[in-house]
């Protein structure tokens, strides 16, 4: 305990205080600071409780970081999605999400590994894993655990999930399979072994904790480890060293031939090396013909015998750097590639993983920017797209988003100005038709809309406010002049649900949300409007459904069908009113806030309104008949 003690009083000095110079260097190196360090590792081995009701306290409004770790798709067709929060740091933990309609839509996060915990000496971080689906049909989370960064020994772990397609799936308490990190999926061998590569750094602990765990030295590089028994057990088998260490990233596929070929990310580049006896040694590592930056790739065998390689650049001897994320296929098993379908061409891509589903076609995931949007984003095309270099498959769709944080969107309650106190009408404007019940705006009766009269809305501003309805109900928030409206419904009980253009958080007969987000009723919504010059956003329960600036020409129609009902998007100086359209409904917690002109709302460049089709349109199309001839 002393020499806990001690240690934890070096620690929590300031930055400066522990930084060495040439007069403590020799002191920082002493046996007992390595034993003392090594002891507050040992924290690294306690295993972390999964979180499988994560919200509200990790809801996307409380995320400002993205980094991705991994794709993968379970039996009954759900995609698992799994990302960083927190930071490329210490603060690193990890965040899950699902899609139940092959990556169109996602949940909010529906699991959550974070192991951090105030009573510890430092940060307890899980940084980098996977996710796979094992040829039993077991989702598999894989994961690493260490103090700060890197503590010089940290730790593989996983939990398994018997039922990932499942209303409420099941995970299996974790257990440490050995130290070091994996990032990437097992290799199924064709004599049926599995085979999880597994790194441990070549170059020990980082900051504080080099030096520590120096009997491992023997074992760092890039091991493989093959289980014989489904999982059940893991034994290392070999491992592969190479020049300028960096963070191994490797991958192991099995050619044709029975031999194994490993692929690892080096401070140069990437690297190669191959086994011909089932990963027990290795020849010695050189320059890879794949020319790729100093970061992750993908490489898989797919189920048409060819290999898929996922990397940087649109040519396979160069790169500029993490942009031009581009897709490969190969016949010979590496030795030439062909396609080049480049998934992203923008700055700031990274990390791809991905999986190949039953019927063919490929999923890719990957990141973008970060630290500033911190995107989670998913590629799904076929080797046919691959090879004509442009998406010909009806099914393939490019930059499709799977998260984003949303902390930066997300003013503080602070900035906002009540504008009902919840116990009086004061400001406020009805025809005796509403009363307030437990600090809420209730239209309990016909008689009328409720009107804020005590000032007009802003030009630019941000409205929030709850809202609840009735089984049936249908209502709405005006908030400019011109019948501009964000639609208050129950899109199951109400008629007007079946049209996704007046469904709930939609711009009522203009512009239809991303996604139904409503709760059930009876319930409390969150609600959010924001508008910023020809920008407009609708937020339902901390997602934002609906984002648009309505002077982009490719919104045109929408606005001229908003226009046949008489809505006028650039109209301003209006009264904020809360519909009463013969139900019963509920508002409490309205409060807005002036978006100042040095203030950047940037629609979102990943939505997509729900499409109308079937006789929802052709009821739509007859009404704007109506209307254009009433005219």
């Amino acid at each position: 305990m002393k020499h806990l003690l001690a240690v934890l009083a070096f620690i929590s000095l300031p930055v400066s205080a522990q930084e060495i110079s040439p007069k403590t260097e020799a002191s920082q190196e002493t046996p007992g600071r390595i034993a003392e360090l090594e002891k507050v590792a040992e924290f690294a081995l306690a295993p972390p409780v999964l979180n499988t009701s994560p919200l509200p306290q990790y809801d996307y409004e409380k995320l400002d970081y993205g980094m991705t770790i991994g794709i993968e798709r379970t039996p009954g067709g759900r995609l698992w999605a799994c990302w960083v929060a927190g930071g490329d740091s210490p603060k690193a933990y990890f965040v899950l999400a699902t899609s139940d309609d092959d990556g169109q839509t996602w949940s909010k996060p529906r699991l959550v590994l974070d192991s951090h915990a105030k009573d510890l000496p430092r940060e307890r971080s899980i940084l980098v894993g996977n996710l796979w689906t094992d040829p039993l049909g077991r989702l598999w989370l894989i994961f690493d655990q260490s103090m700060d960064m890197f503590d010089g020994r940290a730790g593989v772990w996983a939990t398994i999930c018997e039922n990932p397609d499942a209303d409420e799936p099941v995970w299996s308490a974790p257990r440490r399979i050995w130290h070091g990190v994996t990032l990437n999926k097992p290799t199924v061998l064709s004599n049926g072994e599995w085979m999880l590569p597994i790194s441990l750094d070549q170059r020990g602990g980082f900051g504080p904790f080099k030096g520590c765990f120096t009997e491992l030295n023997p074992l760092r590089g890039a091991n493989v480890f093959v289980s014989t028994d489904q999982g059940n057990t893991w034994e290392r088998r070999g491992m592969s060293t190479f020049p300028n260490p960096d963070w191994h990233e490797h991958m192991v596929v099995e050619r044709k031939d029975g031999s194994l070929w490993m692929l690892a990310r080096t401070g140069k580049g990437i690297m190669e090396t191959e086994s011909t006896d089932g990963g027990r040694t290795w020849s010695q590592p050189v320059d890879s013909a794949i020319k790729h930056p100093v970061a992750r790739f993908h490489i898989r065998r797919l189920s048409s015998g060819r290999l898929l390689l996922v990397k940087h650049g649109d040519r396979i001897d160069a790169h500029t750097g993490r942009e031009q994320l581009s897709a490969w296929l190969s016949d010979d098993d590496g030795q030439t590639w062909n396609g080049g379908l480049v998934l992203d061409e923008r700055k700031g891509v990274s990390y791809p993983d991905g999986f190949q589903a039953p019927d063919g076609m490929i999923y890719i995931s990957y990141d973008r920017n970060r630290s500033r949007d911190g995107e989670i984003l998913l590629a799904r095309f076929t080797e046919q797209d691959v090879l004509a270099k442009q998406l010909v498959g009806p099914k393939s769709k490019l930059k499709m988003l799977i998260s984003r944080p949303l902390a930066r969107f997300t003013k503080p309650e602070s900035a906002f100005t009540p504008i009902f106190d919840g116990t009086s009408f004061a400001g406020w404007e009805h025809g005796g038709n509403w009363v307030i019940e437990d600090g809420a705006f209730y239209r309990k009766e016909r008689g009328g809309s409720l009107t804020y009269t005590a000032a007009l809305v802003p030009d630019d501003f941000e409205l929030r406010f709850d809202w609840k309805v009735s089984a049936g109900c249908n209502s709405g928030v005006y908030y400019r002049p011109g019948q501009v409206e964000y639609q208050v419904l129950d899109n199951v009980g109400s008629p007007y649900g079946e049209n996704a253009r007046q469904a709930a958080a939609s711009l009522f007969f203009c512009m239809a949300p991303s996604k139904d987000a409503t709760l059930p009723v009876g319930q409390w919504n969150t609600a959010r409007i924001i508008c910023k010059g020809s920008v407009i956003e609708h937020w339902l329960n901390g997602e934002r459904v609906l984002s648009f600036d309505y002077e982009d020409p490719k919104w045109a129609w929408y606005v001229e069908l908003l226009a046949a009902r008489g809505g006028d998007l650039t109209g301003r100086n209006g009264k904020l009113w809360l519909q009463d359209h013969g139900q019963d409904v509920w508002f409490r917690n309205l409060r807005w806030r002036t978006i100042s002109a040095e203030e950047v709302i940037e629609p979102e460049p990943y939505f997509e309104p729900t499409p109308v089709t079937g006789e929802a349109l052709k009821k739509e199309e007859a009404r704007v008949k109506s209307m254009l001839k009433a005219k």
